[in-house]
């Protein structure tokens, strides 16, 4: 992990540690190839069903609550 342009990318430092480490391997789905729905139709709203399916809710409507 060198310099480019007279700086180390920290992020690309330690994501390639993560995946050398395996921690890809362990994630759910890995290796699964993803479902067509995540490909067509709006891809916004694909986001926004699964995240609201995950739980997310963003920070503006968390501190409404």
């Amino acid at each position: 992990m060198g310099k480019e342009h007279g700086h180390v990318n920290w992020m690309d430092q330690i994501f390639k540690e993560y995946e050398r480490e395996g921690g890809l391997k362990n994630n759910p789905g890995f290796g699964k190839p993803l479902p067509e729905s995540a490909l067509s139709g709006n891809i916004y709203d694909n986001f926004l069903t699964k995240a609201k399916d995950a739980g997310f809710l963003p920070l503006w409507i968390k501190w409404q609550k």
